[in-house]
């Protein structure tokens, strides 16, 4: 069943009718970095992918703007990623959110597309891919944890690390037409190199002229 979520777009509201989620992972542009994060993985007792980049679908329900997210487990963390909303089946006519990706860790060590089946809640300010192409790789991409009177950094870097659109859709096996997809790019190196299950996550992805998309979410377990 699909899902309608109302999203701000340059000052007004737009519905965006979600049809699907879909995760990609190990979508490093460096593939030293790549190794570097599979290898953070393992050294956590979570076995290499069989494919990279990798996908995991999940339905529409997944999908949230709400900044109160219910999870059932202790060993969940989540990670920032840039996200694509499809409004069609272009490219060019994507919308562009800031996306937690919260995964169970000890369920990650028996089978990663089950360790994802929990909220993939992102920001409801969107931009236009179209207006943010030429900047794309110079977008900065951030995540804090602990709380929101003392956040720690956990995750600072550039959308240019990952694929970028053009280079990861042709490698995705994601099947069935893009509109209604919400489309998880992949997330970034942790800063302290270790899972932080925090009851607070925030992010944000920065614009070389400081144009900002924000989320923040608080956790019940």
């Amino acid at each position: 069943m699909n899902k309608k979520l109302n999203l701000q777009l340059k000052g007004s509201t737009v519905e965006f009718d979600v049809r699907r989620v879909v995760v990609a992972g190990y979508t490093g542009r460096d593939q030293a970095q790549v190794r570097a994060h599979i290898a953070e993985l393992e050294r956590q007792g979570i076995p290499a992918p069989d494919a990279v980049p990798s996908t995991y679908p999940l339905d529409a329900s997944f999908a949230t703007v709400e900044e109160r997210v219910e999870i059932g487990s202790a060993r969940v963390s989540g990670e920032a990623e840039p996200a694509l909303l499809f409004r069609g089946n272009s490219l060019e006519d994507a919308l562009v959110s800031v996306i937690v990706d919260f995964t169970d860790r000890e369920e990650e060590c028996k089978s990663i597309p089950r360790s994802k089946i929990h909220p993939k809640p992102f920001s409801a300010q969107v931009w236009e891919y179209a207006d943010v192409i030429d900047v794309w790789d110079e977008i900065s991409l951030r995540s804090w944890v602990g709380s929101p009177e003392n956040p720690e950094l956990y995750q600072s870097g550039k959308f240019g690390q990952l694929l970028s659109p053009k280079d990861l859709l042709p490698r995705l096996n994601i099947g069935g037409a893009l509109q209604g997809t919400v489309l998880l790019m992949g997330t970034l190196p942790l800063l302290q190199g270790r899972f932080s299950f925090s009851d607070y996550f925030a992010c944000e992805a920065e614009t070389p002229i400081h144009s900002k998309l924000s989320y923040q979410c608080h956790i019940q377990r």
